[in-house]
């Protein structure tokens, strides 16, 4: 978890570093290019502002963003460069903060997020149950979760925290008696 929040940390250092060098690259342009890429810069931030709110919640879709706008940046940082009077001197450092940047929204992307890697033994014991327990995907009277020990009433609060991919249905309390499930609280 430690991890996630790093890379949750880094992130928003990134956009921070790049938006005030952007904004400085920007503000020392004229007249027209000037007005073009402040335009640019706004939507820019918006995008930023969306990315940063979605990867505070560790989602996918933000990381995506993120690369596609911190690569955006990238190259409009360069045309920034070659149409400035005055070149960046710094353009080098921020160009290589802004390619770690990519990097890392990247690489987050890879992993579902908000799932953490399952341990060995965890992975052993779900092989192990789904030997004997056959997975069905039409929706019974009970629902149960392939790696958990009790099944569910459909409407109780923990049956809505079972994942899709780990659901185990029954049409009735015995089958999942003998499947090796014990009755949650909800069920009656």
């Amino acid at each position: 978890m430690c991890g996630v929040k790093l890379k949750i940390f880094s992130a928003y250092i990134v956009l921070l570093v790049t938006f005030l060098s952007l904004i400085n690259a920007v503000f020392n342009l004229h007249r027209l290019a000037f007005y073009a890429e402040f335009l640019i810069l706004l939507l820019f931030m918006l995008l930023g502002l969306i990315g940063a709110l979605g990867i505070s919640g560790n989602m996918r879709w933000a990381w995506i963003l993120q690369t596609w706008l911190l690569g955006a940046i990238l190259a409009d940082m360069a045309i920034i460069n070659s149409i400035s009077s005055e070149k960046m001197p710094y353009f080098f450092y921020i160009a290589g903060v802004v390619i770690a940047g990519f990097f890392i929204s990247l690489f987050s992307i890879e992993k579902e997020m908000g799932i953490e890697e399952e341990k060995p033994r965890e992975k052993a014991e779900k092989k192990e149950l789904a030997g004997k327990v056959e997975k069905l995907f039409k929706p019974g009277k009970y629902i149960a979760s392939i790696t958990g020990a009790k099944f569910h009433s459909p409407k109780c609060d923990w049956a809505k925290k079972v994942k899709k991919s780990n659901a185990v249905w029954f049409d009735n309390k015995e089958d999942a008696v003998k499947a090796g499930y014990k009755a949650d609280d909800c069920v009656k």
